[in-house]
């Protein structure tokens, strides 16, 4: 009886602590998309300028593999450029393209801002802002997990159309690491038991798998931090602007 009670008991913490590391995953993330608009007035000309020395006025195409298309102004046609030959490639709104032989704006860009992610928003026309986890988004609303001078959790919501910036900042929380091992070396002494080791086996295995556990968050964490080390802006007002991709929302 006694070990059938064990065996349900480790069990039921298996699925507690699969629910609490995969827990994030079931929120909604944040994706931001901008896209190069190419000029289309004759007024203003786009400009290129070659490492070599050459400047050209006329009209940016699309880059395509190595090769930037562009047409000159009073040219035959279209040129095909390679990009590490190209100084400067700055459309006539002001966006540079290539600068220094390499490509600086895509045609295309998305950002996925993941639930934990720690993140400043501005908003409102006085540039209010709120730092801290991006906690969800559902409804045209941006959920932001903060703490409170007791670290007691609460949330707070911004509508996306008032949103005029997202910063996504470096660090992760390293809260979960404790919470890790001692999962770890719960489940672990309850496995042992399982199999007939008596406790003091049971506590050693515990104690080494709360340490594998905490090497592992760690190793985890540092991975986390590395991917978020510069700081990053997007803008979501004015020319060349990232927007909201989320199906309910554009």
């Amino acid at each position: 009886m006694k070990r059938l009670w064990v065996k349900y008991l480790s069990l039921i913490l298996i699925v507690v602590h699969t629910s609490i590391l995969f827990a994030q995953f079931e929120r909604n993330v944040l994706i931001l998309k901008r896209e190069l608009v190419v000029n289309s007035s004759k007024e203003q000309q786009d400009v290129l300028k070659l490492k070599s020395g050459g400047n050209y006025k006329g009209e940016y195409i699309k880059i395509e593999s190595a090769y930037a298309l562009f047409k000159p102004e009073g040219g035959n046609g279209m040129q095909r450029i390679k990009v590490n030959e190209i100084q400067m490639l700055k459309l006539a709104g002001g966006t540079e393209v290539i600068f220094g032989g390499r490509v600086k704006r895509k045609a295309n860009e998305t950002i996925t801002i993941e639930p934990g992610d720690k993140i400043m928003v501005t908003y409102d026309k006085v540039s209010k802002s709120v730092t801290g986890l991006f906690h969800d988004f559902d409804n045209g609303q941006i959920s932001i997990q903060r703490f409170d001078e007791n670290q007691k959790v609460f949330y707070t919501n911004i509508s996306a159309n008032l949103v005029e910036n997202i910063i996504i900042l470096p660090n992760r929380s390293t809260n979960s690491i404790p919470l890790v091992a001692t999962s770890c070396s719960i489940i672990m002494f309850a496995l042992s038991s399982l199999d007939g080791f008596d406790s003091e086996v049971g506590y050693v295995m515990a104690g080494l798998a709360a340490i594998a556990g905490g090497l592992g968050g760690i190793v985890f964490h540092k991975i986390e931090n590395d991917r978020a080390s510069k700081v990053s802006r997007y803008t979501l007002v004015g020319k060349d602007a990232w927007y909201i991709y989320n199906q309910d929302i554009k």
